[in-house]
């Protein structure tokens, strides 16, 4: 196993509990929170390099959890936002 295996695996060893109990307070729902963790162990996957040369790897981690729920906020916001404008247009009852 390479060092940037080697370091992501440790982190998630030690960190996925944490990284959850944070999303899951951000998100207010466990399956959000879990699918907010594996994104973000996904981006750490993808931006190896990146992860391993940050001087505070737990830091950089945190730092993109807490974009992940951000961006998952986001969308989460703009698709509320969408159906109360549909349902102020078509009525409650319409077909969505």
């Amino acid at each position: 196993m390479d060092q940037a295996n080697e370091i992501i695996t440790d982190l998630f060893e030690r960190m996925h509990d944490m990284l959850l109990g944070y999303a899951k307070s951000s998100l207010g729902n466990y399956a959000l929170a879990e699918e907010a963790v594996q994104e973000t162990f996904m981006i750490a996957w993808v931006k190896q390099e990146d992860l391993c040369s940050s001087p505070s790897p737990e830091g950089w981690l945190m730092n993109t959890l807490k974009n992940v729920i951000f961006n998952m906020q986001r969308v989460q916001t703009n698709e509320n936002r969408f159906l109360r404008e549909y349902i102020a247009v078509h009525g409650p009852d319409a077909a969505i």
